[in-house]
């Protein structure tokens, strides 16, 4: 996994932290309030990228949870390892 990918969990990982230990704050309203744009941005990046996981080959599912964590940064590393085929 690529630097890139873990600091992106470990962003999620903090944002769901506030949201869950700061409810009702500021705080923990805009972490919550980031995750799930994050998530809707996501979802439609599934969609625009769909044919790139399909012809990516391997596990179609375990391309698009990927692209759901990590967006554009999981369709660079399919569009680098066509390239190099």
């Amino acid at each position: 996994m690529s630097a890139i990918k873990i600091g992106t969990l470990a962003f999620y990982v903090v944002l769901a932290v506030l949201a869950l230990t700061q409810g009702g704050s500021a705080v923990g309203d805009w972490s919550l309030r980031i995750l799930v744009i994050l998530a809707i941005a996501h979802a439609v990046e599934m969609v625009v990228f769909f044919k790139v996981c399909r012809e990516a080959g391997g596990s179609l599912p375990l391309h698009l949870v990927n692209v759901f964590l990590f967006g554009i940064f999981h369709v660079r590393e399919i569009k680098a390892a066509q390239g190099a085929q």
